[in-house]
């Protein structure tokens, strides 16, 4: 069963005005191109769009109705002051009339990832729903909850910010009652500022909203402390990979990973090549997964189950025998240096495809810089550039380094280059488009 309902059951939700009949509608949606017949079409009104232009087209294609914030006439409709908001109102009142076991992610890194190993690691256990793509904001949250089912028990979403505020208003859409917050490091600077600003919006997923969470934590994280004590109402459970928790690293030897849980009882996993540096994440998805009620071998199957997320850290069959580390989706200077330890940990010879980190205001510069030395100081080989500051990575990371005016001259040269024996990540910011990267370098399966 899709999302359905009629106008009525949503006028008081949205405190809005029906205006013309009112009729029942099936699915919600707020792009009239791919608008289904019976659908409900919020028009939504954001940065580069107005969905109020659209509403004549998705009403041609079979819309039901509208939420609107201008009356149009002949049309069942929903006034309502701001469409983005009554977005939000329609995804809580589904999720309260469907009542899921719902577990909210937040944090600067990983948060995809965890997302998703922690549907893995429960879909076996129950009927899962996590974000739809990459859908963690304000609008995408939503659509992402009203993409659930009756058969849906359990709804995992991760929450993303760009400014104060963001987590907050997700957590009181999704109203988890699980939650962790996996780290805070500099990214969106540009629109927060200062880290203090990322931390602080970070910290709104531990909101009061009425009911008792249980939140998971990283002991070993330099904000535990000033997190622990910040938690008043809500239950605490712990994780840690250097001492004991609630769930914790028993014994890693040999790639083979024990986790002790707090009931007392241990199971082990091998890790996969790339995830050593992956330890935190899988702490976390343990956690979340055992808190909703998953077994040792939900939790085992559901990890080797899963394949990973395109765009995050995703291994592909490259030309020339060489390994594609697709990990073009975003970048932070953390993110950054995250991926070249799981890069380093991998056997063979490790080259880097780096592109520009945006959002990082004044210190700009100084992470560049920062990053091509560190990359040349844990074993990259190779570093491969195409951004503003070939200047500041050519002298940071000095012999073997190769700056390029475009992608296509740094795809050329590395596909003339590359060998059997090299594992080649590719990472930026989402705006320099490195996915066009990966494309040209990874094998092609016709």
């Amino acid at each position: 069963m899709k999302v359905k309902g009629s106008l009525s059951q949503l006028e008081n939700v949205l405190n809005s005005t029906l205006v013309n009949s009112n009729v029942n509608f099936n699915g919600v949606s707020i792009d009239s191109r791919t608008i289904k017949k019976g659908n409900l079409f919020v028009a939504i009104k954001g940065e580069n769009f107005d969905g109020h232009q659209f509403i004549n087209d998705a009403v041609k294609k079979g819309s039901a109705a509208i939420v609107t914030e201008k009356q149009f006439e002949n049309i069942p409709q929903l006034v309502v002051k701001d469409t983005v908001i009554a977005l939000g109102k329609i995804a809580n009142f589904y999720l309260d009339t469907l009542k899921p076991l719902t577990i909210g992610i937040t944090g600067t890194n990983g948060k995809t990832t965890v997302t998703k190993l922690i549907g893995s690691m429960l879909n076996k256990f129950k009927s899962t729903l996590t974000n739809f793509g990459n859908f963690n904001n304000h609008i995408g949250l939503p659509l992402s909850i009203l993409k659930m089912n009756d058969k849906h028990q359990i709804c995992i979403l991760e929450m993303g910010a760009s400014r104060k505020g963001d987590i907050e208003y997700l957590t009181s859409i999704a109203c988890p009652r699980i939650v962790a917050l996996l780290n805070v490091s500099p990214a969106h600077l540009e629109s927060f500022q200062d880290i203090d600003n990322i931390l602080l919006t970070k910290e709104e997923i531990f909101s009061d909203q009425g009911y008792e969470k249980i939140v998971i934590l990283n002991k070993d994280d330099i904000n535990f402390s000033r997190w622990n004590n910040l938690i008043k109402k809500h239950q605490v459970k712990t994780i840690s990979k250097t001492q004991t928790a609630d769930y914790y690293v028993k014994n890693i030897e040999n790639n083979v990973l024990a986790i002790q849980k707090p009931d007392g009882k241990s199971f082990e996993l091998t890790l996969k090549q790339h995830h050593q540096h992956q330890i935190d994440n899988i702490l976390f998805s343990v956690a979340c997964a055992s808190e909703a009620g998953a077994s040792h071998e939900n939790i085992i199957d559901g990890y080797y189950n899963f394949n990973g997320v395109n765009g995050r850290f995703y291994l592909n069959e490259g030309i020339n025998g060489s390994t594609v580390i697709d990990d073009s989706y975003n970048a932070n200077p953390s993110s950054m240096k995250l991926s070249l330890q799981s890069l380093i940990s991998m056997t063979g010879v490790a080259w880097f495809v780096m592109g520009d980190m945006g959002e990082l205001g004044i210190q700009s510069q100084e992470f560049h810089s920062d990053l091509a030395l560190y990359a040349k100081k844990i074993g990259v080989k190779k570093l491969f550039y195409v951004g503003q500051y070939k200047e500041l990575v050519s002298k940071g990371f000095g012999e073997n380094s190769f700056c390029f005016k475009n992608k296509s001259e740094l795809v050329k040269f590395i596909q003339n280059i590359i060998t059997n024996d090299v594992n080649i990540l590719i990472k930026a910011s989402r705006f320099m488009e490195f996915e066009t990267i990966v494309g040209a370098l990874k094998l092609r399966k016709d």
